[in-house]
């Protein structure tokens, strides 16, 4: 009998014992680390196995950490297969990792034919639990030839053809001696926070039949009007004589950045464009030279459009659909000019830099949004310049926010312009819309083509905005 308790009492000694010797966090906020954030597998050539890559994972604590689970987020319906140091599966429990101590996982996949030309993206993630606290590292592959640019830092005159598609990681940047040009139909695919910058010129040839898209790299329906997906577009200061025609941009974190350039050209002309499903500004002016039409620019988190830092800027017939569903909530007017801004000299004090906007024009144009006022023009009260004039356009002001006459709003309309479908990002003119036959005839003749192709003088007077309605 004593024997017996014995025995009993030296195994509750040695499980205690054990316990002291391998102390296991288990705090909440305990996380561990992956050696990357992306396991990407670059061009992958479908029927064709890829090579074997792996990361660690890491427990960077002074004590044991376990994962109760580690697991393929898409279990057996993936392409990857996964091997967790030396043992394959999808699924597996209770992995204890020593303090600071690594865990080798190998990743590898095959993809199936797709027999289409469009780029297939394949994703999955190894998704982990440890003290209840899920983390998860992403996992890429795509599966058609694409031409994978990554972290480019300077990149020479040459044409982009339309065989297949374009992959950015990281950016690219333009030289600034160097011309791009894109040929109709090329499809520019950005990952996460890639930046498309441009230091030289960019000449996008896009055409009604073909245009040019810039888009993040997630392709899932789910993604497909989601912001904040990629870094967005970028002209440098210097970058100069830049011509986009029939271009969609979508996704990103802000839409185009045109940097202080000022010559007889513009530093940007756009047309036949749409920027739309953007986290921050659409367009950012800052002492450039933009000339815009026929281009709308819808649901961006903060400003649709900001003028700033000086300038010369035309717009004729361009839309402005200004909704914002995501958080946080939109605190900018859809239109913001501004001549002047504030920073901080060496001492840490205020100092106000004026520079001076020559010309905001806006013509048969629509300014909306679901804010009350969509316009603030900021100029500096005690001096400098800022010239702007909107002619027979629709907008959404506030005469109590802004100063509203004939000589710089000539013809102004303050009603809803009534889209087809603010829901379904739809921004034609419905059938009862002011906007209707409302635009000046002789700016609808500079431009008599609308967006979609349609004739703006084959009824009574161009619509204001960028696409015209012709009733059957």
């Amino acid at each position: 009998m004593k024997r017996g308790l014995l025995s009993v009492f030296t195994i509750v000694i040695l499980i205690i014992f054990s316990c002291e010797q391998e102390k296991f966090i288990t705090s909440s906020d305990a996380q561990i680390s992956f050696s990357v954030d992306t396991l990407y597998f670059d061009t992958v050539f479908t029927s064709l196995g890829t090579a074997t890559k792996s990361f660690t994972i890491h427990n960077p604590h002074k004590e044991f950490i376990s994962i109760s689970e580690l697991r393929l987020a898409k279990a057996e319906n993936s392409v990857f297969r996964i091997n967790v140091d030396g043992v394959p599966g999808t699924l597996f429990h209770d992995i204890d990792i020593a303090p600071g101590d690594s865990l080798y996982v190998f990743v590898d996949a095959t993809l199936d034919p797709n027999e289409s030309d469009e780029i297939l993206l394949q994703q999955d993630s190894v998704v982990t639990i440890t003290n209840g606290k899920v983390q998860d590292l992403d996992i890429v592959a795509w599966g058609q030839d694409v031409h994978l640019l990554r972290a480019v830092d300077s990149l020479g005159t040459q044409t982009w053809i339309n065989d297949k598609p374009y992959l950015i990681i990281d950016y690219v940047l333009v030289d600034s001696n160097a011309v791009l040009t894109l040929d109709p139909g090329v499809r520019v695919y950005l990952h996460r926070d890639a930046i498309f910058a441009v230091q030289g010129s960019l000449i996008a040839n896009g055409s009604l039949e073909e245009p040019i898209s810039f888009q993040g790299d997630r392709l899932e329906a789910l993604y497909k009007d989601i912001p904040g997906q990629w870094g967005g577009m970028y002209f440098i200061a210097g970058s100069r004589d830049n011509e986009l025609n029939y271009v969609n941009l979508k996704g990103s974190n802000f839409g185009m950045i045109v940097d202080t350039f000022m010559n007889e050209n513009p530093s940007l002309k756009i047309s036949n464009s749409t920027l739309k499903h953007i986290s921050s500004v659409g367009i950012l002016g800052r002492g450039a030279k933009i000339d815009a039409d026929n281009c709308l620019i819808a649901n961006c988190g903060s400003s649709a459009l900001a003028l700033t830092i000086g300038g010369n800027y035309n717009f004729n017939h361009c839309t402005i659909a200004n909704s914002w569903e995501w958080s946080p909530v939109r605190t900018d007017p859809s239109l913001y000019i501004t001549n002047y801004y504030i920073y901080k000299d060496g001492n840490g004090v205020n100092q106000v830099e004026i520079r001076d906007i020559e010309n905001a024009y806006f013509g048969n144009c629509i300014i909306w949004g679901t804010h009350n006022n969509e316009l603030i023009i900021d100029k500096y009260p005690e001096g400098g310049i800022l010239n702007y004039h909107f002619e027979n356009c629709l907008g959404r002001f506030d005469p109590m926010e802004v100063e509203i006459n004939d000589d710089n709003f000539p013809g102004l309309i303050n009603e809803d312009p009534t889209f087809i479908s603010w829901d379904e990002f739809d921004f034609q003119l419905d059938t009862l819309s002011p906007a209707k036959d409302a635009g000046r005839i002789d700016i609808g003749l500079l431009f008599p083509i609308d967006i979609n192709g349609t004739s703006r003088t084959s009824d009574s007077a161009p619509d204001i905005g960028a696409f015209e309605r012709i009733e059957k």
